[in-house]
Parts: C-alpha cells; sequence; structure tokens
C-alpha cells in the first residue's frame, strides 16, 4: 500500500498509522442539482403615466388631473380588494416641472411646463387586461409602461417546493450515477445546502417572470404575456459505496 510504504522509505514507522488511507470502497461525490418548471402567470401589475404639457404651470396641470379622474373611472368598477379583478392600485401625486428648450439657431424659447403622475394597478385577474389596456390606451397622454407578470400569493409558494423538490431530485440522480460509474451501488447524503454553502461557486436560483410583449390587432391590443419560469438550485455531498 502507498502510505506503509512511504513510511518505511523514510524510516518512520510511527507515522504509517495516520497516513492509512480512506476506506477503500467508500466515495464522496459533491453535485449540483437543478431543477425548473414553467407555470402560466396569475398576476400582473401595470405601471401607467400621465404627462401633459403647457406654456403655464396651470395649462399643463389641468389636463393631468383630467386624464387622472379619468383613469380613475376607469379603474374604479374594477376594483375590489378581495376578489379582483384589481387587487389595488395606487396613484402617485402629479409632480410638475419646467424646461426650456432652444430652436434650431441656438436661442432660447420659453419655458415648456410638464405634469406627470404615475399609477400601478395590480391585477389579480388577468383576464380582463386586454379590455383594459385597450381602454386607457385611447385616453391621448396616457403612456401604458411596463408589466410585472407574477403568481399568486397563495399558490407561489406550492409552486417554489415543487421546483426545490425537482433539483433535490436532479442531485440525487447525478450522484447515483457517478456512484455506479465508479462501480458502488449505493449512495448516502451527508449534505443538501443551498448554492455556495458546500464551498461550491455560488449560482443565482429563484424565479423570472418575462417581459411583456404587445402585438397589433385588428379590434385593438392583443396580450400575450409569456409563462413563468421558477428555478432552483441545490448543492449536495453524497457517500457512495
Amino acid at each position: 500500500m502507498i502510505a506503509p510504504i512511504a513510511c518505511r522509505l523514510r524510516g518512520r514507522d510511527d507515522l504509517c498509522a495516520k497516513l492509512e488511507p480512506m476506506e477503500s470502497n467508500t466515495v464522496e461525490i459533491t453535485v449540483v442539482g437543478q431543477g425548473s418548471a414553467t407555470f402560466a402567470p396569475e398576476r400582473c401589475t401595470i405601471a401607467l403615466t400621465v404627462r401633459s404639457d403647457g406654456r403655464s404651470a396651470e395649462a399643463a396641470a389641468e389636463p393631468a388631473h383630467r386624464l387622472v379622474d379619468e383613469l380613475s373611472r376607469l379603474i374604479d368598477p374594477l376594483y375590489n380588494p378581495a376578489h379582483g379583478p384589481i387587487d389595488s392600485w395606487a396613484l402617485d401625486q402629479v409632480r410638475h416641472s419646467r424646461h426650456r428648450p432652444s430652436n434650431h439657431e441656438g436661442e432660447q424659447l420659453p419655458y415648456v411646463y410638464q405634469a406627470v403622475a404615475t399609477i400601478i394597478v395590480e391585477f389579480g385577474q388577468i383576464d380582463v387586461i386586454d379590455a383594459f389596456v385597450y381602454a386607457v390606451s385611447a385616453l391621448d397622454g396616457v403612456e401604458v409602461g411596463h408589466f410585472e407578470w407574477g403568481l399568486a400569493t397563495d399558490s407561489q409558494a406550492a409552486k417554489i417546493r415543487e421546483v426545490r423538490t425537482l433539483a433535490v431530485q436532479d442531485a440525487v440522480e447525478k450522484a447515483d450515477i457517478y456512484a455506479q460509474s465508479v462501480g458502488r451501488s449505493a449512495i448516502t447524503a451527508m449534505s443538501i445546502a443551498d448554492p455556495g454553502l458546500l464551498g461550491v461557486g455560488p449560482t443565482q436560483s429563484g424565479y423570472v417572470a418575462s417581459a411583456r410583449t404587445f402585438a397589433g390587432a385588428e379590434d385593438g391590443f392583443e396580450l400575450r404575456p409569456q409563462d413563468i419560469t421558477l428555478r432552483a438550485e441545490v448543492h449536495a455531498r453524497f457517500t457512495a459505496t
């Protein structure tokens, strides 16, 4: 055996016991397990921006306040915090600013005043979003901003648990394949951890919501949200015998 021979060559038989190799039929295996699953979105948050310009602060503010009132009238009939389709909405205060543009010759022109307000609308039922966005986009001075797709609070935890289970199962399958490839028939889990906790470089995990897409249609907007993909990763260590 390697350790006893090395000791005898050095004339140090007293060290041979300490240098004995580990049990020859045990192999340590460290793997990364990954899991993913795709789900249809269940919620959506939409950002709306009201913007108007004028030659005076009053001329800019009046259209902005009028548009905010029109949006409120569209939102209120759909708002129900218990049953939706709109779970919540929030209006940022109307912000006022001014800037002084220049013409092509570099001469400063009179001040242009601007009024801006942001409204955030959270939908718990996404089947009504198409009609809502179509109605909102018809208002001159209202911009439809980003869409943030998500999962319902009561189902998100269960879906994340499902994906994490897939990651652990992937780790076990990998370890079993590696063990069989070196002539071992049984594996035992020693450690299972989040990325980075076993000395392996961390990798981002969690869920990712895809960006929204709009496509023109003859009868208005056609909203085509992409599905949400949840990803999880675990680092695991096994012994194989």
